[in-house]
């Protein structure tokens, strides 16, 4: 059997791992926890040597391939498991099929537990050294790859793909065009990092024939002549690399250079005749030259020494190379120095510029200032700006700097969008930078009288998000006096201008409309304030001829005619209290409320609100109190009246929402203090709704089928009243129907009355 063949192994090794018990030890209790994990989904499956599951058996003596083995169903039901474990994962497993004659005992279970470490390590090893053989292999394919291609690449170059070979005969070394000789005794490969990149052919002579020496030697010059022939390709890419820079470079110079003379008003050579320097001009007279020195920078052309009438020795010739070289260097120096000093300014008149723009809020004064300052720090002919009018297609001169700036603007100065021969027109059309530095040699060039001297014209469009909102035009009497440096320094100045000219208009826009708002807001003060007083004068006429009637001055009534009087009664003090918070609004919003400052005991205060609205409260069969531990002994400074009828609001409010429970009021002293709290057992409050309950005119519950009317301007004028006396009014709850809302008030003990507030002191 096989169990019994693989139990003699195990027993010869049992000596050599009883050192390893308690390693052992360990394995057994991994073991215990992966057979609870048996019966569980891994996370991630195992981590396999193949692409496919590999298994083998041992049987009868041979070892076969798992899958061409089946074990039965008597066999699989005794089969003893152990886990193969590498990394802490399960990669596989052996099972063992004990005999019938020896049962398995628990040494066999630990030693085949070691075994099985020993294999899954063993794995674990062949598999990390696959994949190290797999990546060295795809890296030295990639290193062939790459090799083939450059000496690819590299005879390209020279040949057309021709391949290159050379002949020596004992005497000369002549091209060899064949692609092998036709007869010869050795061929060695010449290798660059196991790339074949040719081959080296030997023919001996008949009368000394090679041996193993000189093979030897054929094949150790074949791998100096791969090294060397490497090299010299490498060195040659770097030729060719280092010429293309080099090239580059003077090209950069060239360029900067012609650029430099295009556009500088200066004298661009000078003459010495022994007395004076002075500028070399088209007319000044030149003797016979027979000496010139050019000056470079860096491998290009850009002036020269010469002279005339004179005789130079080999010394002199030297001494000009010498002095040529220094020349060349200085006036490259120079002119690096002018560029990044011009740039600097330019960029100071960019930051000079946004920060004008970013503090001027008014746009006609924002666009003035920028084109005024932008002709004068970039020394410009003219500059302005245009704005675009979408719904006339056209681009309207809105500030030009100097007076002919300020003559074509009040001209009313405009051009069409769809303008062909406009600059200003195709760079708000085409949405970038046009440049003409020579508009003389432009043939649709669109002049202006008034801006006779114009030679160079660049127009910029002032783009903010995906809108254009102008352009800014700037112009000068020179040819050749914009770069594509000028462009990005514009574009960079046009965008801030771009920014600050929409923060003006939304500015000014912003402003206009908080005018009119606060317009609308005193005329609507104003209106309920006349409104309430109207309101409330023939209202006061109703409530006293009611009463009047009620007590029967002008004779008896009947049940029902005193049932009626009584409703109208209470509907009119209703009608009067919500005129009374509408006029209460106003004046304190027009800041014509008047705070009557005194000194009272506020616990009087809350019996007499408990005291007001007992009666609704018993109607509702609500219990009002005061909290048993409640500061009885509390003196403040407030408006007594006021104070009284923010309680009022908020123990009244408390009862509208509250059908059954309880109404509490408690005032507890902190310091300079007081922390009054009314709370109720009601609907509750929304969380997200805490604060809307305090705007003006707002109900949680704005639905027609509510079933608690209101103006909803009592929490709203309570919180204003408070906040006059330097308190604060809020509101805490959960939600929840039943365990209500509670409302807070933090004032301190001497009112803390704004200065801007009517403030009477009581005597």
């Amino acid at each position: 059997m096989a169990a019994e063949e693989l139990s003699a192994r195990i027993r010869e090794l049992q000596s050599k791992l009883e050192e390893s018990e308690a390693r052992a030890a360990t394995a057994e209790s991994k073991l215990a926890l992966l057979k609870n994990r048996a019966s569980k989904p891994q996370a991630s499956p195992a981590m396999l040597y193949d692409r496919e599951q590999v298994g083998f058996t041992y049987r009868n003596e041979s070892i076969q391939p798992l899958r061409a083995v089946e074990l039965s169903a008597e066999e699989s039901n005794e089969v003893v498991e152990t886990p193969l474990i590498a990394g802490g994962e399960v990669i596989g497993d052996i099972k063992i099929t004990p005999s019938n004659q020896q049962p398995w005992t628990a040494e066999e279970a630990r030693l085949t537990n070691n075994v099985a470490q020993r294999v899954a390590l063993q794995i674990q090893n062949l598999r990390l050294l696959a994949a190290t053989e797999r990546a060295r292999t795809e890296a030295q394919a990639a290193t062939r790859q790459f090799t083939h291609e450059s000496w690819e690449g590299f005879l390209d170059g020279i040949r057309n793909s021709e391949r290159i070979g050379y002949k020596y005969d004992q005497a000369a070394v002549e091209p060899y065009a064949e692609s092998k000789p036709a007869e010869h005794d050795i061929q060695e490969t010449v290798n660059v990092l196991d790339e074949h990149i040719g081959n080296l052919y030997v023919k001996a002579d008949p009368s000394q024939p090679l041996n193993e020496d000189d093979r030897r030697m054929v094949s150790a010059i074949a791998q100096r002549v791969a090294q060397q022939v490497e090299n010299l390709r490498l060195l040659a890419d770097a030729s060719r690399a280092r010429a293309d820079a080099e090239e580059a470079t003077r090209r950069l110079s060239r360029e900067s250079w012609q650029a430099y003379t295009q556009r500088s008003n200066s004298a661009l050579g000078y003459i010495y005749d022994t007395v004076q320097v002075k500028p070399l001009t088209d007319n000044t007279p030149l003797g016979n030259v027979n000496f010139i020195q050019p000056l470079t920078v860096r491998g290009e052309a850009i002036g020269r020494i010469a002279m005339a009438d004179a005789q130079v020795t080999p010394e002199g010739e030297e001494l000009t190379a010498q002095i040529a070289a220094r020349v060349s260097e200085q006036l490259e120096r120079l002119r690096l120095t002018e560029e990044i000093e011009k740039r600097a300014a330019e960029l100071a008149t960019v930051a000079a510029v946004s920060s004008t723009a970013s503090t001027t809020l008014n746009p006609d004064e924002l666009l003035q200032q920028v084109v005024d300052l932008t002709k004068e720090r970039f020394n410009l002919y003219h500059a302005h700006i245009y704005l675009a009018d979408e719904s006339w297609n056209t681009l309207l001169l809105a500030a030009g700097a100097g007076d002919v700036g300020h003559q074509m603007a009040t001209s009313g100065h405009a051009i069409q969008m769809d303008h062909k021969s406009s600059i200003v027109a195709r760079a708000a059309r085409e949405r970038a930078s046009i440049v003409s530095n020579d508009v003389r040699t432009e043939k649709d060039y669109l002049p202006h009288p008034l801006l006779p001297d114009t030679r160079s014209e660049m127009a910029v469009p002032m783009i903010v998000g995906d809108k254009v909102l102008g352009v800014l035009d700037v112009q000068a009497d020179v040819t050749n006096r914009f770069t594509d440096e000028d462009v990005n320094v514009k574009t960079t100045l046009a965008t801030q201008v771009a920014i600050a000219l929409q923060n003006a208009r939304l500015y000014a826009e912003q402003s206009a409309t908080l005018a009119q708002l606060r317009e609308l807001d005193r005329l609507k003060s104003s209106f309920l304030a006349n409104m309430s007083h109207e309101l409330r004068t023939p209202l006061n006429s109703i409530l006293g001829f009611s009463d009047v009637i009620l007590e029967e001055l002008d004779g008896p009534l009947t049940p029902n005619m005193t049932n009626d009087l009584k409703l109208i009664q209470k509907n009119g003090q209703h009608l009067l209290h919500l005129i009374n918070d509408v006029l209460d609004m106003a004046k304190i919003e027009s800041g014509k409320l008047n705070l009557i400052i005194e000194k009272f005991n506020l616990h009087d205060i809350i019996e007499e609100v408990t005291s007001i609205t007992s009666p609704l409260a018993s109607e509702k069969d609500l219990a009002l109190f005061i909290e048993p531990d409640s500061d009885r002994e509390v003196f403040i400074s407030a408006d007594r009246t006021r104070l009284r009828q923010v309680l009022i609001n908020l123990v009244n409010n408390a009862m509208k929402f509250t059908e059954t429970g309880k109404i509490s009021i408690r005032a507890v002293c902190e310091k300079a203090n007081v922390l009054i709290a009314v709370k109720d057992t009601g609907i509750g409050i929304p969380p997200t709704h805490l604060e809307d309950v305090f705007q003006e005119f707002t109900q949680v519950d704005s639905t027609t089928t509510r079933k608690v009317g209101g103006t909803g301007l009592g929490l709203p004028i309570s919180r204003r009243l408070i906040q006059m006396h330097g308190g604060r009014l809020w509101a805490e709850s959960a939600g929840v129907d039943g365990e209500g809302a509670t409302f807070y008030i933090f004032m301190p003990i001497e009112a803390n009355v704004e200065e801007s507030e009517p403030v009477t002191k009581a005597k």
